[in-house]
């Protein structure tokens, strides 16, 4: 055989040997892009929604409101005189049988009754009355009672715009119902008729409807924060009811309770808001506080050098934004014959005066 074709078969040979031998190469394995892989089982639960527990506050708190049922005697155009029966609510805040309700609710009433929670009736009578903050505290004698339930004021300093709030009323004369919304606004002033105005309001929408006067609106706490009052209804309002600051209604029961009236301190000045719109109209030297608009000849304003046109920013060390300000602070912290620093804006200066409080009713 020649060389050249032996050398050429065994080339061959080994190149089959050597083919036979590979071993395949491993099919990789796809990295995911981030190098991780996530298994469903492995992700947190999501938390449950823990949703206040109303029934709880409502079981402790209901046996403190009360239905007030009250005889009005009314007079027909034709003079024909007949007594009418109104109903509103109320709630006890002190075992001596003291209860809050409003004004509207007991006003021009002949005969007062509170109906309990279950179905006893009382008379009560009245201690005194505020059209001004529409209040009134009512009394019972509390031995008349079977394990009186005192309802506790809570502090609206710590109530947020947004909180929780209930309602336990008789709208409509359907006595121990309850409705839940939330803080809607704080300070809410509202005009109820051309000579009232109500101040330091409690805007909800929790539904309040007549007969839910003078009933309570109450924290997650089952303390009462406010004392039911107005709705506004009729139009495109909805979902608009106030109640009584329970800081105001607080200090107005204990004067009821100590004086039968309230005894105001006062300045002897009217006012309005200042806001930027009012502030750059009148060119005022400030765009928030408390405008004087009138002062009362020879009154405790004039004698201290208070004028007209003058915006009240500071009494003492209590800024000032709104006329709810001045009004709740004036009702709630002082008394008459107590001296207060006023600091006020004039013409891009600010002055301060001492301005001794005097009771003007």
């Amino acid at each position: 055989m020649p060389k050249y074709v032996f050398c050429f078969l065994l080339s061959i040979l080994l190149l089959c040997a050597c083919e036979g031998v590979s071993t395949p190469a491993p099919i990789p394995t796809p990295t995911p892009a981030n190098n991780s892989i996530k298994v469903v089982e492995d992700e947190p639960s999501i938390p449950s929604i823990q949703l206040p527990d109303i029934a709880s506050v409502v079981e402790k708190v209901m046996p403190s409101v009360v239905q007030v049922i009250t005889d009005v005697q009314q007079t027909s155009i034709f003079g024909r005189s007949s007594i009418r029966q109104s109903q509103g609510s109320g709630v006890f805040f002190d075992k001596r049988g003291y209860l809050l309700t409003n004004h509207h609710v007991i006003e021009n009433a002949r005969s007062i009754e509170i109906a309990l929670l279950n179905r006893q009736r009382i008379t009560a009578t009245v201690i005194g009355t505020d059209p001004e903050t529409d209040l009134a505290v009512l009394k019972v004698n509390p031995e008349e009672i079977e394990n009186l339930v005192i309802a506790k004021f809570g502090n609206t300093n710590k109530t947020r715009i947004g909180d929780w709030v209930i309602t336990i009323g008789s709208p409509l004369g359907f006595e121990g119902s309850v409705t839940v919304g939330v803080v809607s606004a704080k300070e809410r002033s509202l005009d109820i008729d051309t000579y009232t105005r109500l101040y330091d309001l409690i805007q909800t929408d929790a539904v309040i409807n007549p007969g839910n006067s003078g009933g309570p609106l109450l924290n997650l706490n089952g303390e009462v924060i406010g004392i039911n009052t107005a709705i506004i209804r009729g139009g495109q309002a909805d979902g608009l009811g106030f109640a009584i600051n329970i800081d105001t209604a607080s200090a107005i029961s204990t004067q009821l309770i100590e004086n039968g009236r309230v005894i105001r301190p006062r300045m002897g000045i009217t006012i309005r808001d200042v806001t930027p719109a009012s502030a750059a109209e009148l060119k005022l030297p400030v765009d928030e506080g408390v405008l004087i608009v009138s002062v009362s000849e020879n009154g405790p304003a004039d004698r201290s050098g208070l004028k007209p046109n003058d915006v009240i920013v500071r009494i003492d060390n209590h800024p000032l934004s709104s006329t709810t300000n001045l009004a709740s602070l004036i009702l709630q912290k002082y008394r008459v014959g107590d001296t207060i620093i006023i600091t006020v804006a004039r013409n891009n200066m600010y002055m301060t005066y001492e301005v001794t409080l005097e009771n003007l009713d």
